[in-house]
């Protein structure tokens, strides 16, 4: 009986502190704007296909 009593105080011991270490992370995290990574954002600028940037244009226009 001590065994299944030690196996719960240990489990619990193990959640607590993981859920610790995810709060901190939360409160770390938090507010934080994500980081831009400028050499992706011109890839996918300049792969962009824009022959059909006027339908979408005219999409937003009419609704």
């Amino acid at each position: 009986m001590m065994e299944l009593e030690h196996f719960s105080l240990i489990l619990s011991a193990v959640i607590i502190v993981a859920l610790a270490i995810y709060v901190i992370h939360i409160v770390r995290t938090a507010g934080k704007d994500r980081e831009v990574d400028l050499e992706q954002v011109q890839r996918i600028m300049r792969d962009l296909d824009y022959n059909h940037l006027d339908r979408v244009m005219n999409r937003l226009r009419k609704g």
